[in-house]
């Protein structure tokens, strides 16, 4: 297979993870258990698959040493880097492509550090060729979330939505904006009514976060210097721009302390330096009906976006929801996530000494199960404990774990290095890191972490 050159690939892993609980802090969002493997891995096996020549992951410099030890850890052929942003600073995701600006040379290939999804990423690519896009996005039509109880105390929380809009033949992403933008009415411009004959407008769609871009995208959003979020402020504004032509605006010139062109508009950056304007006035393609019209009506700027079939399986972990469903059906997906069947569920250096564990179990390294303990479609890192006569169901348990005798865990996620103390009984809770459970606690839904003055203290 043909290394892929026209695109540079750019992993964006510094997320905080803001949506998930804040018991979790210890663990970067990147490297949260999901199945065998951390969150990051699924993502990279994407690029892995089509061998791109140069992968960026963009990572926070606390976390850098922790993420490379886990990838070594990891089945990647791809050749990566890690590129680090201070973790001190809050940084958008433009923020990010701009610190690694200097080192693109070629069109690039953005992707959020915390998808996991079966598509063939060529599927993207091939939009964003056959029609030569400034931008081509990624979508996902699986319906609502699937609901799942949750372990910790019970909340309720508001998805944030998107209204987007797509031309159905040409896939033309024509309008995106945040729900929460509008209270009741949603207008949409007249000319795109004029322009399309039969636009979908999406309101519960999954944004992927995974973003083709022309390389001058990126030099205008370094040159700019007002963009700091990737989806929520570079596409939009492009995606609005396309309805406006360039001999329409009217730039206010000015000169930096350097003596720069400031204030450029965004047109001034889409420049064709090939045939690809001549090619298209002597094509027959058209992609709409209005014959009087050129292709693409003229449009310098046009993005777009690919929505694959309903039974393509994708999820962002992002949220507690997000996270725990993941690792509901990881294993259920898994040959069509990876191509492959997962033979060792069990690292070869764990010690599972019960012969109560199902098939919907993996073991970490140097992780140990004692004799006459039930394990069921549960996942357990690295050097965990589990001692005798336990009963684990539906569990999530980080490294460095200790599950002390005679306990019963059901649909729990222990956080790295708690312990939980002998005879417990505990359905549907969170332990945070570092965290002692007494022993016999009776607890259900609820959080269980070092608190202050009733705030949470991360481990």
């Amino acid at each position: 297979m043909h290394k892929i050159l026209e695109f540079q690939v750019v992993v964006l892993a510094a997320g905080k993870g803001s949506r998930m609980p804040d018991v979790g802090g210890s663990v970067s969002k990147c490297l949260l258990p999901v199945g065998p493997y951390p969150v990051l891995w699924y993502p990279l096996k994407l690029t892995n698959n089509l061998i791109f020549s140069d992968v960026m992951i963009v990572v926070l410099d606390e976390d850098k040493s922790n993420i490379l030890n886990a990838l070594e850890k990891c089945p990647l052929k791809i050749k990566y880097e890690l590129i680090v942003i201070p973790s001190e600073e809050d940084w958008g995701t433009a923020n990010s492509l701009k610190h690694v600006s200097a080192r693109i040379n070629t069109d690039l290939l953005v992707i959020s550090g915390d998808l996991i999804t079966n598509i063939n990423l060529n599927d993207v690519l091939n939009l964003h060729r056959k029609h030569d896009a400034c931008v081509t996005t990624l979508f996902f039509n699986n319906g609502p979330e699937e609901w799942i109880e949750l372990p910790g105390p019970k909340t309720k929380s508001k998805p944030d939505r998107d209204l987007v809009c797509i031309d159905k033949e040409t896939e033309r992403l024509v309008f995106l904006a945040s729900a929460s933008d509008f209270e009741e009415n949603v207008t949409i411009p007249r000319l795109l009514v004029k322009k399309y004959d039969a636009l979908s407008i999406y309101s519960r769609l999954l944004d992927a976060h995974v973003y083709v871009m022309k390389h001058w995208i990126l030099d205008y959003i370094v040159d700019s210097e007002k963009f700091t979020s990737i989806k929520g402020e570079v596409v939009p504004y492009i995606v609005k721009k396309q309805l406006t032509k360039p001999n329409n605006l009217v730039e206010k010139k000015g000169t930096s302390e350097k003596n720069a062109e400031i204030n450029k508009g965004i047109f001034d950056y889409a420049i064709e330096t090939g045939y690809e304007r001549k090619i298209r006035e002597i094509s027959a393609y058209n992609d709409h009906k209005h014959g009087n019209k050129g292709v693409y009506f003229n449009d310098t700027l046009r993005c777009y976006a690919h929505i694959p079939s309903k039974n393509t399986f994708a999820i962002r972990v992002n949220t507690l929801s997000s996270f725990y469903l993941s690792n509901n059906k990881v294993l259920s997906k898994w040959q069509d996530l990876t191509g492959s069947s997962l033979f060792e569920r069990f690292h070869p250096n764990s010690e599972v000494k019960t012969k109560q564990i199902d098939d919907n179990c993996t073991v970490g390294e140097k992780t140990i199960i004692n004799e006459k303990t039930s394990v069921k479609n549960s996942f357990m890192g690295s050097n965990c404990n589990i001692e005798n006569k336990v009963r684990l169901t539906n569990g999530i348990l980080m490294n460095n774990v200790t599950i002390k005798e005679s306990c019963v865990l059901q649909d729990c996620v222990v956080y790295t290095g708690a312990t939980v103390g002998t005879n417990c009984s505990m359905q549907y809770c969170l332990i945070g890191p570092h965290h002692l459970v007494p022993e016999s606690t009776k607890s259900n839904h609820q959080l269980h972490a070092e608190t202050t003055d009733n705030m949470i203290t991360l481990g």
